[in-house]
């Protein structure tokens, strides 16, 4: 799912995207906050609701943590392939994600 910078999100769809319970998402919420990862902020259409927006720092560790997977999807899922195992590879992954979007949508 892609958010534009600065977009909060609300627990709860935190917590759907990443099949989460909301207890799950509040304690996996208030550790990042803790560490300053991410910070709670009112939510301007529902006073009743809260957003969670990623910090600087959250978002500096979100890039490092991006670049660590990277490194490890191309060492261990890329480079053991030959060209036509990772077209294969690349193809069923976009057939699985279609699959899923339209189970979505």
């Amino acid at each position: 799912m892609c958010r534009q910078a600065g977009e909060g999100v609300s627990q709860r769809r935190l917590a759907d995207d990443l099949t989460l319970t909301s207890s799950g998402i509040t304690r996996l919420v208030d550790r990042m906050e803790e560490a300053g990862l991410v910070s709670r902020v009112p939510a301007p259409a529902d006073r009743r609701s809260v957003l969670v927006e990623p910090t600087d720092q959250g978002r500096t560790a979100f890039v490092l943590a991006a670049g660590v997977h990277a490194q490890v999807v191309e060492q261990y899922f890329v480079g053991p392939l030959s060209q036509a195992e990772y077209t294969r590879l690349t193809s069923a992954l976009g057939q699985i994600d279609k699959a899923l979007d339209d189970t979505v949508h």
